[in-house]
């Protein structure tokens, strides 16, 4: 039996991917042990949306040689996608996958591989190709995880001036809704009661074959396979009134919403070549929560785009304060070759870049503090995640007093007060 170690860096669509890959290895064949372990084989699912993403991927194939100099190396993703040459001078690595051979020659690689003297490439051109069909196969469990990914969509049409993620995934596909269906009961035979969708830009869901990302979830919430499905990150501009009331009546869809913003400030949304203005943001925002007083609203804000000035800081805070968000993750910009962006004159100093960020994410922890306050005396279920911890439909993270439940439990709890960004729950016990 062949031991197998696999390491998953960056978003949800990878560690979806992951869990495709570790589902088709039969387990009379391959042992998975922890990552950096002594193992036969060595998978590093890598992400490139950072050069703190590169450098980490580097990081991880170090480990594995060193963990096991005789072991094979496999490099995949979106590193090996867009960067297979920096890879391939890094000793140890046998062979670079990209995504556009991911699922066509990985499982190969995994179970006829061998170390190889010079590293062997298998990468095309992703984004060029025009790739039209979802390769990604179904799933039965997501190892270590007490709620499943599914991927619905893969790969995105628009070109942010910042963002190298089309050129590492491809053009928009999407898979067939009873499919998508057919692989949410597939998860919730295995025990899983709660399901997120992802996708690269899961509002671009459809589009290349002939239906809509609302009439997926018209479709979802009329199966209702499970009790929960959560949506990952949309776009204002792929939203209006009649999307988020939908979202509001859906009796499966949990109330969180993440709606990208990136800035605050118009100039630096047009140079970014973003397809919305702050005050789109803001009125689907405002409509949220007037729709859903409840639901949950986080965004992804980066700070330091090229040019960036204080006043122009000034307005993404501004934004993000008076916004109806409810937390918000706070990226730093990072260069990323062959973009718009990298070439943009005025880059920003990185003592400039984390002072911002630092003062961004203040603000992010005051709100999420705030909202979660309101909800104290209240009770609401709770998915719990291990003895102790578990989360809420409208994604407060909580911490469970007593405990004893098992991973996977839906109980009421009520919440009692904060620590940290973190509330406190009692359960509700008969």
């Amino acid at each position: 039996m062949k031991s197998i170690s696999v390491v998953t860096l960056g978003c949800k669509v990878n560690q979806y991917d992951t869990a495709a890959i570790l589902n088709r290895l039969p387990e009379s064949r391959y042992k998975t042990v922890p990552f950096p372990e002594k193992a036969d084989i060595y998978v590093i699912d890598t992400c490139t949306v950072t050069h703190k993403a590169d450098s980490e991927a580097r990081r991880c194939i170090s480990r594995a040689r060193r963990s096991n100099p005789d072991g094979v190396v496999i490099v995949t993703g979106c590193y090996a996608q867009v960067s297979p040459d920096e890879i391939r001078e890094i000793e140890g690595v046998d062979y670079v996958i990209g995504n556009s051979h991911k699922f066509s020659s990985l499982l190969k690689a995994i179970r006829e591989g061998r170390a190889q003297e010079e590293p062997r490439l298998f990468i095309s051109d992703i984004f060029r190709e025009k790739k039209k069909s979802f390769e990604t196969p179904g799933i039965e469990r997501v190892p270590g995880r007490t709620r499943a990914f599914l991927k619905v969509q893969d790969g995105c049409n628009y070109a942010c001036t910042f963002c190298i993620i089309p050129r590492a995934r491809g053009r928009s596909r999407s898979l067939e809704i009873d499919e998508i269906i057919k692989r949410m009961r597939t998860l919730a035979e295995a025990g899983y009661r709660e399901i997120v969708l992802t996708g690269v830009h899961i509002a671009s869901y459809g589009r290349d074959i002939g239906t809509t990302f609302p009439e997926l979830i018209r479709r979802i919430d009329e199966a209702r396979v499970v009790g929960r499905v959560r949506l990952t990150s949309l776009d204002p501009a792929d939203m209006d009134e009649a999307l988020v009331e939908q979202i509001a009546a859906s009796e499966t869809i949990c109330p969180q919403f993440h709606v990208a913003l990136q800035s605050g400030d118009a100039n630096i949304l047009k140079r970014m070549r973003r397809r919305y203005a702050p005050e789109r943001f803001l009125r689907m925002t405002d409509l949220i929560r007037e729709t859903m007083p409840d639901a949950a609203i986080g965004s992804d804000i980066m700070v330091g785009f090229p040019g960036e000035t204080d006043e122009e800081f000034a307005n993404t805070c501004e934004t993000a304060g008076e916004s109806a968000l409810t937390y918000f993750h706070v990226f730093p910009y990072s260069r990323r070759r062959e973009t718009p962006a990298a070439a943009m004159p005025e880059q920003v100093r990185p003592d400039v870049i984390r002072e911002r960020s630092r003062a961004l994410r203040a603000i992010g922890v005051r709100k999420k503090k705030e909202f979660y306050s309101t909800f104290i005396g209240r009770t609401l279920p709770v998915l719990v995640e291990s003895g102790n911890t578990g989360t809420t439909p409208n994604y407060i993270s909580v911490r469970i007093a007593g405990g004893g439940f098992d991973t996977g439990d839906e109980v009421p709890m009520t919440i009692t007060g904060l620590d940290g960004e973190e509330a406190l729950a009692v359960p509700i016990r008969e």
